[in-house]
């Protein structure tokens, strides 16, 4: 089998039959690649969803009893798959036709490397004030990750991310497979650290963008997802100690210390009280009722900064608080 494409899916049952349909219009012949979809204990109608899909490339599907997160999806996937090459792919992408073609030959011609692809947003969600102000964070984000250009198309990449990633099965044998106590995010910097340790580049190639096909673009959604990110974004810190300790987020986010200074120290105590339940809830109205009123975007861009962030220190702070807990707990090992 030349490439396996691995879908971690949970409660996505209205986007994931569009991935499995792109999928099925790649110009590579079917029995060259299989798919395998790990339904992460979804509650939702997932199941019946891939009972009834048809599709002419091999499917395999597998289900967890209970939701444990992206990175125990995903292994299941990788631990299953025959392919060559392992593409990782997100439940709500729509791929180009020459997504497994093109993935494959970046990979043959940059033996030493990963491949990344980019997302963009639905072209309809541009209609709405959050769905470009996701199109903007999503391009900056991809932006402040690309380095040098290598060939036309393709560019060194600092972080990879799992959304629209490609690899050899061999490297698994290196690297080892994902983390499991990353369940939401920072699952593919945790992998990326030990792929350079071995000597592992990322490589951007422009032709693998996909469309996230997020039919809403909720804001509390996302909110909610940036929480449990940032809990996860304290499992990093504590895995590489030095690393990611001085990050923006952590500073920006942790406990108040010395070395703040006045300004910082005030805004993390400003932080305290805005992420509590009554006062997001009201910032949240707020945003609804400036939608409402068609406010301009750089007002709401505002609005939604303000309450990602506390969603974001909230789930920091959270983080922290697990972390504490567990240090103080008898048999305690970093790492």
């Amino acid at each position: 089998m030349l490439a396996s494409i691995v879908i971690s899916t949970y409660n996505r049952a209205a986007a994931l039959p569009s991935t499995l349909d792109a999928l099925r219009r790649q110009d590579l012949p079917a029995t060259e690649f299989e798919v395998l979809v790990i339904d992460d204990g979804s509650t939702d109608t997932t199941s019946d969803v891939l009972r009834a899909v048809s599709v002419p490339f091999a499917m395999r599907t597998y289900r967890l009893p209970s939701n444990q997160g992206v990175s125990a999806a995903r292994n299941v996937g990788l631990r299953n798959a025959t392919g060559q090459y392992l593409i990782m792919v997100s439940d709500d992408l729509l791929v180009p036709e020459d997504f497994i073609r093109a993935h494959v030959a970046t990979l043959r011609a940059h033996p030493d490397a990963w491949v990344v692809g980019g997302v963009k947003q639905l072209p309809s969600l541009s209609s709405t004030p959050f769905g470009r102000f996701l199109d903007r964070l999503e391009r900056q984000f991809e932006q402040a990750r690309i380095a040098s250009q290598v060939a036309p198309g393709l560019y060194e990449m600092t972080t990879p991310t799992a959304r629209n990633l490609s690899l050899r099965r061999s490297d698994l044998d290196r690297t080892g497979f994902f983390d499991e106590r990353f369940r939401v995010t920072c699952e593919d910097q945790d992998l990326a650290h030990r792929a350079r340790q071995h000597g592992i580049r990322f490589i951007y190639n422009t032709v693998l963008e996909c469309v996230h096909n997020d039919q809403a673009g909720d804001l509390k959604r996302y909110c909610q997802f940036q929480r449990r990110g940032a809990q996860d974004a304290v499992r990093l810190s504590e895995k590489y100690p030095g690393v990611h300790d001085g990050s923006p987020i952590a500073r920006l986010n942790g406990y108040p210390v010395r070395s703040d200074g006045a300004v910082l120290v005030a805004r993390k105590l400003a932080k305290r009280v805005l992420s509590t339940g009554p006062s997001r809830r009201v910032i949240g109205f707020t945003i609804a009722c400036s939608e409402r009123l068609r406010l301009p975007d750089v007002w709401l861009h505002r609005g939604y900064r303000l309450l990602i962030g506390l969603h974001i220190f909230r789930g920091w702070r959270e983080g922290l608080r697990e972390t504490e807990k567990r240090r103080t707990t008898p048999g305690f090992k970093r790492g």
